[in-house]
């Protein structure tokens, strides 16, 4: 053997990664067939059920439903394993599995006692807390319920009651009995968690969420397993909108942990709130079939499809969503968006209609248990309490289809009618902003009446009707304002001329409200000279023929980029200055746009360029710059368009709040 061969056994031969799985999975069949032949598949269903018995101890409620499942392979006819799926799914607040899982092991003829005591944990967790909890936690005690289990449905369930003053007793009772309890620090995470949700002030909100933390981390802790209080840690950072910290507790869950729709469902909505479609797409196209037939599945890709702009795509999820059903608000607002920004507004007001009668439903329903919850002998409330929770909201409303069609027969022929087909729903019906669909995108749709325009090409800074019909045609990059690219010239004129005329009544009325305030009359001549002055476009700016930008030019527009104080806002690299907070005249946050990888909203053309540097962006912190040289101005737009690169960024309303709404010091 020569000194450059290697011996045979230095280095084997490596088995392939599928060839290494299949003897994994040859071992485990073997180990789990040979003993089902020696010992037999009851005695291994049961053995199976004792060590996810000892995984629900732990907390790591994913691992013990797989264990079950093992169980119910072995005997499928037991109905202690559905005993403990329901002891499984009641942890993790899944009420309709869990009462089918009840349901199961009471066809499968499971000890009755063993059922009702299930039973009887469900029902104080929902909130049905006994009387006498002393005498029913000695009962339920001897019956052979563990203590960390029924102390931890009582806290869970005077929090469903909302009385905290009766959720703290009851952790005092648990920790004077084992204070080292890992599902006590949980319990306790739990309690502080829903203390901050109902904390106003917020010096105090952010004590109870840091509480909250200490007690998650404090189990973690103790039992890394405990997947409760990890899913509770990420739930937490996710409305605290500390995304990527949510991400992490995701990420440091077990492998194979918690496989169930609930958990996948959140982490595909954190995804997509983090603005990775594609991950969160990924994440729901890995669902099995019987998963991805649920409303709450549908509810989600809907939500997805609304965020990639496939608004068709989205109403055929919203269906299968049941969003008729009056507990579906949260899929309520993304179906109305979703009619508002596809010009549907008559189906866009009756679904925000039926979101308000929803709200406006729980709101009493929230006081009304919030006064029962005080233990003060209040009769009346607790009478209204049951009329309305024997007679829920009737939300469905008929008109959606037909009576929509015929509302909006003709409106093409006149500016208002185009108006209130497509606008009405985000800009409201009185161009104000305020529309239905408004309080949902960001950033807010524009203030047709008293708001200034950004894009703009006259000298004195007000758009011309070709400045409005552009935008609309063009859409507002940025922003939910799509592209009007399916209407004819003529028709996107009749708009901008109606947005014309919305301007001009609510400047006037601007102008005679500040009048009164000020205890002045109002002369209508002067009101029109005003409205005439304030709404009528000067002569187009001039704009200089603009060649290719070579590299001198694109150096000195670099120069000048920096000299003339662009990099304070847009960044030295242009992706933007973080440590800069921008508000608008309506004290709305605008962060400075990133000439990196957004769109430009006035498009990438040199000469939209050139006129944004040049008359500014009416409305917002970005000045014009009249006394800057043609010259300078030029070599500016050659530097500013050289930065841009493909392909831009898509970000969702949320998103773009987030960004808009988070400062370093926060």
């Amino acid at each position: 053997m020569s000194r450059h061969e290697t011996p045979p056994k230095a280095n084997p031969p490596k088995r392939s990664r599928s060839a290494r799985r299949a003897v994994v999975t040859a071992v485990v069949i073997l180990l789990l067939v040979v003993p089902s032949m020696l010992f037999g598949r009851s005695s291994l269903a049961w053995r199976a059920r004792l060590t996810a018995q000892a995984r629900i101890r732990q907390g790591a409620i994913g691992a013990a439903q797989q264990w079950l499942a093992w169980s119910a392979w072995f005997d499928p006819g037991a109905g202690a394993t559905d005993l403990l799926r329901a002891a499984c799914f009641r942890r993790l607040r899944e009420q309709d599995r869990w009462s089918e899982a009840l349901q199961r092991a009471m066809q499968k003829e499971a000890p009755a006692i063993k059922i009702e005591q299930e039973a009887k944990l469900g029902r104080i967790q929902d909130g049905h807390v006994p009387g006498d909890v002393a005498a029913e936690r000695t009962a339920i005690l001897a019956a052979g319920v563990p203590s960390d289990d029924f102390h931890e449905a009582l806290v869970h369930g005077y929090l469903a009651k909302k009385d905290s003053r009766g959720a703290r007793s009851a952790l005092d009772a648990w920790a004077a009995d084992h204070p080292d309890e890992v599902h006590l620090a949980y319990a306790r995470g739990s309690y502080w968690l829903w203390m901050s949700k109902n904390e106003p002030h917020i010096t105090r909100r952010r004590e109870f969420i840091e509480r909250a933390q200490r007690e998650f981390e404090s189990a973690l802790a103790r039992q890394t397993r405990h997947e409760l209080a990890r899913l509770a840690l990420a739930e937490m950072f996710e409305d605290e909108y500390r995304f990527e910290e949510a991400l992490r507790q995701y990420a440091a869950l077990p492998a194979r942990s918690l496989p169930n729709e609930i958990v996948a469902l959140r982490l595909a909505k954190l995804l997509r709130r983090l603005n990775r479609l594609n991950g969160a797409r990924a994440v729901l196209d890995s669902l099995p079939p019987p998963v991805r037939a649920s409303a709450e599945f549908a509810a989600e890709m809907a939500e997805l499809e609304i965020e990639s702009g496939a608004y068709q795509e989205a109403d055929r999820w919203l269906i299968r969503a049941r969003v008729d059903a009056p507990e579906r608000g949260g899929i309520l607002v993304a179906a109305a968006v979703s009619a508002a920004v596809q010009e549907q507004p008559l189906r866009a007001q009756q679904l925000f209609a039926r979101l308000d009668t929803i709200h406006d439903y729980n709101v009493r329903r929230e006081d009304l248990l919030a006064r029962v919850a005080t233990g003060a002998d209040d009769s009346q409330a607790e009478d209204e309490l049951r009329r309305l929770r024997a007679a829920p909201p009737d939300v469905q409303q008929s008109g959606t289809g037909q009576a929509a069609a015929d509302g909006t027969e003709g409106v093409e022929a006149t500016g208002s009618g185009l108006y209130a087909l497509h606008c009405s729903a985000c800009h409201g019906e009185k161009g104000d902003g305020n529309g239905r669909a408004a309080r949902h995108l960001f950033p807010k749709p524009r203030d047709l009446r008293t708001g200034r325009f950004r894009l703009v090409s006259t000298v004195n800074a007000i758009p011309s009707l070709e400045n409005l019909e552009a935008s609309i045609h063009r859409g507002m990059r940025g922003t939910s304002m799509r592209s009007f690219d399916n209407l004819n010239e003529d028709q996107r004129m009749l708009l901008a001329q109606e947005t014309r005329r919305l301007n001009r009544v609510g400047r006037g009325e601007q102008f005679i409200d500040t009048l009164l305030q000020e205890g002045e009359d109002v002369d209508e001549n002067e009101v029109r000279e005003v409205v005439r002055l304030a709404t009528t476009p000067a002569d187009p700016a001039q704009v200089p023929r603009i060649g290719l930008g070579d590299s001198q030019a694109i150096a000195r527009g670099a120069e000048a980029y920096l000299q003339l104080g662009c990099k304070n806002c847009h960044g030295e690299d242009g992706t933007g200055a973080s440590d800069v907070p921008l508000f608008d005249d309506k004290d709305r946050p605008t962060p400075a746009r990133n000439l990196v990888h957004d769109a430009f909203k006035g498009g990438h053309e040199p000469e939209s360029v050139y006129l944004r540097i040049l008359l500014g962006m009416p409305g917002t912190p970005h000045p014009a710059c009249p006394s800057v040289s043609d010259d300078q101005r030029i070599d500016v737009v050659h530097y500013c368009r050289s930065l841009s690169r493909e392909p831009k960024r898509i970000e969702s309303n949320h998103q773009r709040a987030l960004q808009a709404w988070t400062f370093p010091d926060r």
